[in-house]
């Protein structure tokens, strides 16, 4: 198994190296039994200098399968924490540290000691006191194999590595890695065969004579089962097979079979994603997200992300032209553009029919930690998690709020370790994980993300046009519906209402000489303060029923235009003009369905756009919005001129 290369490889070498200590990073507290049944060998090569007389003889000719059993029912594998005490001045067991009270023929005899000691949780053991075991357990050792050539050895496990200074060079670390595929096909084709064996009364050990059928619905456990822990797939597995007699669905019995697969497949579905809400629950640093069925406007953006979905899930396509995977995008907007509602599309774009591409919310803000190295380890924890779930899409959401340049200089120094490991991770990561990270800045972003190999694409969202808030405007008039149990509007156009609310604020606007231009939270905010507005005046009139299209159209009117709505266009201009200038210096490309301020169109000379190269405009919104924006940019590049 994949996993567990690593694993024999260096443990295989423990007593070359005189190593009497392994630390196994992980959050699977049972690995200890994976390693002895898939490491029977290596494991059963140790115990030839452990462990002698007739114990020894019935470990060496135990089954692989039975062999953690077996050491721990006759003594060999102890829990440390049972039988080391604690306490300053006692750790190691008084017939190891004792030896001269043994009888000569224990001294011979050594099958009553323990060779293998078990300890989990080593990271919440307080410096000191693990300090002092540490060195007492590594003087008995040294001891047992000088004086007894006996060989012992103390697995440490912990979800992270939190070791007292000075150890580091006295054992093995290996960190380990979540189970991927290739594990959980292991693990589950062991399992079939163990229904097979109930099935037929014989053990049946022949993994590569399971049938045909049975090896695909096998396969399709492996996808539902990959991101989750060997404990919840060993909770899940045992539950369908009670409740089923199967966890993929046999193909011994041809009645009915077919409507006995489809509701093991549904249950199976069912209580992963209930496991995986679970698990996200316990880990503020992950979070799973629900794909998303809908967003307005970015048609260039997902419209990409259509091109490279065959490339990132199907790694031979990629190959066919000499290309890696795709790594990622960044997506940079304004507030309140709907990225990380873009975040969502993708994920269900990636994801097809079948839906397994699951996207993860990467909490960036929630890996820092108290204590030095806590930053560190928590990424590394979380990158285990992460790669496990591949293929799967990876939300950085707000990345420049932790990866800030103006950050204080305490802070930023594990903030930048932070940066190298995600960079690094991004750089060298050969699994299917597709990173879409969001910013709200292009200013304020580190120059390290913005280089070339970061990410495939960086698209930018400028103000939404005309059509895509008309989009908007109909998206969430539909969801308060939904709601309202369809009980809120009467007999209703919302494209209509959208395009007359735009069409009479752009007059507003141009009278009053104002820029009262929208972003898609200022549409939900303004939808929401014009269905409370008129259910407040429906209460006074003691009147119930619809909302009549005509009257909304009047209520939403007057929001905008009462001070009550406040759009991004009339109290962020300058930002708005300032991140598209640095928008343009990065070489971002456009999310939207129409560029109305194309890189392309802009003469750095002259600080304006070329008439002929710009986009016909086909409605007063968005000349409108040119006008004012092109202004402010042309003005901008004039004080910079003068500065």
């Amino acid at each position: 198994m994949s996993r567990m290369v690593e694993i024999e490889k260096r443990l295989s070498m423990v007593m070359e190296k005189h190593r009497h200590i392994v630390y196994l990073v992980t959050e699977d507290r049972a690995i200890l039994q994976s390693v002895f049944t898939q490491m029977a060998d290596t494991i059963k090569g140790i115990l030839q200098n452990s462990v002698d007389g007739r114990i020894g003889k019935i470990l060496q000719t135990a089954n692989r399968d039975a062999l953690f059993r077996v050491a721990v029912t006759n003594g060999v594998l102890v829990d440390a924490y049972e039988i080391l005490p604690l306490k300053e001045q006692q750790y190691i067991p008084e017939r190891i540290l004792h030896r001269e009270e043994s009888t000569e023929r224990e001294k011979v005899n050594f099958q009553t000691y323990p060779a293998f000691f078990l300890l989990n949780d080593f990271h919440i053991i307080r410096e000191s006191t693990a300090a002092h075991f540490l060195k007492q357990f590594l003087s008995a050792a040294e001891r047992e194999e000088q004086e007894y050539k006996r060989f012992i050895l103390l697995f440490l496990i912990s979800p992270i590595l939190k070791l007292p200074e000075g150890f580091e060079n006295e054992m093995e670390v290996i960190d380990v890695p979540e189970m991927d595929e290739e594990d959980i096909r292991e693990y589950l084709l062991a399992e079939a065969g163990k229904e097979y064996t109930k099935e037929k009364g014989t053990i049946y050990q022949k993994k590569a004579e399971i049938d045909i059928i049975d090896q695909k619905r096998i396969q399709e456990a492996v996808r539902d089962f990959k991101g989750i822990s060997n404990r919840g797939i060993q909770e899940i597995t045992a539950d369908l097979q009670a409740e089923f007699g199967s966890f993929f669905g046999r193909s011994k019995d041809k009645s009915g079979a077919e409507e006995n697969l489809n509701r093991i497949r549904k249950a199976r579905k069912r209580k992963v994603v209930e496991l995986k809400k679970e698990e996200a629950k316990r880990d503020s640093t992950v979070t799973m997200k629900e794909p998303g069925s809908y967003v307005a406007g970015m048609e260039g953006l997902l419209s990409w992300i259509d091109e490279i979905k065959e490339e990132f899930l199907d790694l031979e396509k990629a190959k066919q032209f000499g290309n890696e995977p795709p790594k990622g995008v960044l997506l940079t907007g304004v507030p309140g553009s709907g990225k990380t509602q873009a975040a969502k599309k993708a994920a269900e774009l990636m994801g097809g029919i079948e839906g397994n591409v699951p996207l993860v919310q990467f909490r960036m803000d929630n890996l820092l930690g108290g204590l030095v190295g806590d930053s560190e380890a928590n990424f590394k924890r979380c990158r285990k998690r992460i790669e496990a779930l591949a293929p799967c899409i990876v939300l950085i959401d707000e990345i420049e709020k932790t990866f800030d340049q103006n950050s204080e200089k305490g802070s930023n120094d594990v903030k930048m370790n932070i940066l190298t490991a995600l960079l690094d991770w991004m750089q060298e990561n050969k699994k299917q994980i597709f990173f879409f990270a969001t910013s709200n800045s292009v200013a304020n972003l580190r120059p390290e993300l913005l280089r070339d190999g970061r990410f495939d694409m960086r698209f930018c969202v400028f103000m939404p046009t005309y059509q895509e808030l008309v989009q908007i405007f109909e998206l969430h008039m539909k969801e308060a519906q939904n709601r309202a149990n369809g009980k809120l509007y009467g007999e209703f156009d919302y494209q209509e209402s959208a395009q007359i609310f735009l069409k009479q604020i752009t007059a507003y606007a141009k009278e009053q000489k104002k820029y009262l231009f929208y972003t898609g939270a200022n549409v939900v905010n303004l939808i929401t303060l014009t269905n409370r507005s008129l259910k407040r005046r429906m209460e006074q009139e003691n009147r119930s029923g619809a909302i009549l299209q005509r009257e909304f159209q009047r209520e939403l009117f007057r929001t905008a235009t009462g001070g009550y709505s406040q759009p991004y266009g009339i109290t962020n201009s300058r930002d708005i003009v300032a991140f598209w200038l640095k928008a343009l210096e990065n070489q971002y490309t456009n999310a939207g369905c129409l560029d109305l301020f194309p890189f392309a169109a802009y003469d750095r000379e002259t600080g304006k756009f070329r008439k002929e190269d710009l986009p016909k405009r086909t409605n007063e919104y968005d000349e409108y919005l040119f006008q004012c924006i092109s202004y402010e940019i042309e003005k901008e590049r004039k004080a910079e001129d003068f500065a």
